[in-house]
């Protein structure tokens, strides 16, 4: 049997974990809920119990592993292999996420941001395969990015680079919950999709959202776009400015680091006939024209794998025992 290793991907709902080999032949893959909610303690055991049953799968003890890699949301101090805090993660401080899974499981384990691994695993095993100069985008609850340069995973100092959605794209916009204003989070991602669309009912811009809103108090990204796809012309035009935003950012992306490919991703990317269209219009009316000879604009094609198989990309680089 060729050398084996395990990704994990952790979000604030569930916990995903995968073994597969460098080739990306994947040949365990278990997905069970984080419990995130309950506390620290219990989010550890279900990241075990999870590897621990991907591992059974394949037929090896998590022990025998080469490494394993863990992605989760948020900004993480990958060079540390610690967890600062994340919102989808209550209780978490500064936790050593890395150590602590290594401590429990065996192997040596690195630990990356979601959206950087992401980015990675599509480079490597998926729609950017090949492509040097890369910039992936998640648009769901909310936005990340994860920036590919000359083959090689660029984190900045510590790992931060790549908040992507935190990016300042209407300085007179609506405050954001990291303390800025006008971030690109608070445009385009499908909570800011869902604020508007609830706006818009309440107000009565739209009688298929009110309607929706009757039934769900909690309208989502979904409800809006289910109501977008029937016709419906206010959830039309909250889709078109999300991808007005979208745009403004892709453009700054493009004069700022020249990418052969930006991939858009993430929940909100299956609707992504209803923004990508105005989204490339506006990065082409606002970027420079030299940049905009290179860059294409894609979709990304390996959808709840990119980040645990971009961990395994990872792996590839070694870690430290």
């Amino acid at each position: 049997m060729s050398d084996l290793y395990g990704a994990i991907d952790l979000g604030g709902t569930n916990v995903r974990a995968i073994v597969a080999g460098l080739d990306g032949n994947v040949c365990g893959d278990q997905v069970q809920p984080s419990r995130a909610a309950d506390g620290l303690d219990a989010c550890l055991t279900s990241i075990e119990e999870c590897m621990r049953k991907a591992s059974s799968e394949a037929k090896v003890e998590p022990k025998a592993l080469k490494g394993i890699g863990v992605c989760s949301a948020g900004w993480v101090d990958s060079e540390n292999g610690i967890v600062p805090a994340a919102p989808q993660l209550p209780g978490w401080d500064y936790v050593p996420l890395a150590k602590i899974i290594s401590e429990r499981l065996g192997p040596p384990t690195l630990l990356e941001n979601d959206a950087n691994a992401a980015a990675l695993g599509e480079q490597t095993f998926g729609a950017g395969r090949g492509v040097r100069h890369l910039v992936y985008i998640t648009v769901s609850t909310g936005i990340g990015g994860g920036i590919i340069v000359d083959g090689k995973l660029y984190g900045g100092a510590k790992g931060s680079a790549g908040e992507i959605g935190h990016t300042v794209i209407d300085p007179h916009g609506p405050k954001c919950p990291c303390g800025s204003i006008g971030c690109l989070e608070m445009l385009a991602s499908g909570t800011a999709i869902a604020r508007r669309g609830k706006e818009a009912a309440e107000r009565g811009g739209s009688s298929v959202l009110a309607a929706a809103l009757a039934k769900d108090e909690r309208l989502s990204a979904g409800h809006v776009a289910e109501a977008a796809e029937a016709g419906d012309a206010a959830s039309l035009a909250i889709f078109n400015e999300a991808g007005h935003y979208l745009g403004i950012a892709l453009a700054n992306l493009v004069n700022l680091l020249s990418p052969e490919l930006i991939l858009i991703g993430g929940g909100v990317a299956q609707s992504h006939e209803l923004f990508l269209p105005e989204a490339e219009k506006t990065m082409r009316a606002l970027a420079l024209d030299e940049p905009l000879k290179y860059v294409r604009l894609g979709l990304a094609k390996l959808g709840d794998m990119a980040g645990p198989l971009g961990m395994i990309a990872r792996l590839r680089e070694g870690v430290r025992p």
